[in-house]
């Protein structure tokens, strides 16, 4: 069957997420136009990770100029936006992450609007729906909920909820456009190729950690082969045209992602740390100030539209995080 959107360009190509989506638009049988900040001469290592010959192209572009950006939109038939700036502390200036996320993705819709393509999927958050880190205890959100930015919230959750604020704000504002937002939470499972990212240092953190045990801060994560095959049903499948597809598992602290490690045969601590000790040690180490945030708080998702609309099952999270260790080097 010939496909509706055969060319397609995909941001930010060689993050975690971007070259497991990469991955699943080329199994596909799609031909991707990928977008990298990797300097020209570091094509070819890349594209030998693909091995997609013809089907895989690249552009160098950024998402804070307008240079190169019409060019690379030429010939494609639909934007696949997973690029967005994080960190892994509060910088001094939130604009650092706010600009280049929520300027970035109204700059790639614009001139992508202006060549002529009118279907859209953005990778968001639910940072955009519950804020980054747990702030009300045992609450649960659903698809329909969004982060409310007067409250105390990182950088990262406003540079999210700003961007996809946005994007849908341009949809609404252009009737032709069809735009599908995939939420998850923190991503696990495995590294398809090149560096771990963000997400992945929680993995990284615990097995090579030397602190007696880890502050109870959960997450709901989600594995990115299934965030991935996500993307690709979104742009597939009209009838998802305009949803918020929010992914999230049931809640697990790091304690309990360190319990699943050693159950496998990693040598890691799984004591929980008092939350007094983490806020003291937030003191000296700026990646824990984040951290404290969520401190003795859960927040649990509502993922039944996402499931019913897809027919969605999430890898277990076991699997997810085993996997990502794995592929870390981590044996």
């Amino acid at each position: 069957m010939a496909k509706k959107f055969p060319n397609v360009l995909i941001t930010g190509c060689t993050g975690f997420l971007g070259r497991q989506v990469t991955q699943e638009f080329l199994s596909r049988g799609y031909h991707v136009r990928g977008t990298t900040r990797s300097s020209k001469d570091k094509y070819q290592s890349i594209l030998d990770d693909f091995s997609a010959g013809d089907a895989f192209e690249l552009r160098t572009l950024d998402l804070t100029s307008d240079d190169g950006w019409d060019e690379a939109m030429k010939g494609m038939d639909a934007v696949i936006h997973t690029a967005s700036p994080f960190s892994a502390y509060e910088p001094k200036d939130e604009m650092e992450l706010i600009g280049p996320a929520r300027e970035g993705t109204l700059r790639v819709l614009r001139i992508a609007h202006e060549n002529g393509i009118r279907k859209f999927v953005i990778t968001s958050s639910t940072a955009a729906i519950s804020g980054a880190t747990p702030t009300t205890k045992n609450q649960t959100y659903s698809e329909k909920d969004w982060t409310d930015l007067n409250g105390d919230v990182s950088a990262y959750t406003k540079s999210k909820t700003l961007a996809e604020k946005a994007a849908r704000g341009f949809a609404r504002s252009h009737e032709d456009v069809s735009l599908t937002t995939v939420n998850p939470n923190v991503i696990f499972g495995p590294l398809h190729s090149g560096k771990s990212g963000t997400s992945l240092r929680i993995i990284e953190s615990i097995v090579q950690s030397s602190y007696p045990g880890f502050p109870k801060i959960s997450f709901a994560p989600v594995d990115v082969r299934d965030v991935a095959w996500m993307h690709a049903e979104a742009l597939e499948r009209d009838e998802l045209d305009g949803e918020r597809l929010m992914m999230a598992s049931t809640p697990i602290t790091m304690p309990q992602i360190a319990r699943h490690l050693k159950s496998n045969g990693y040598k890691v601590r799984t004591m929980a740390l008092p939350n007094i000790v983490v806020k003291m040690m937030a003191i000296f180490i700026k990646e824990a100030r984040l951290v404290t945030r969520g401190l003795g708080t859960t927040n649990h998702y509502d993922c039944s539209n996402t499931i019913e609309k897809t027919g969605w099952t999430s890898t277990s999270q076991e699997e997810m995080i085993v996997s990502a260790a794995k592929s870390l080097g981590f044996q």
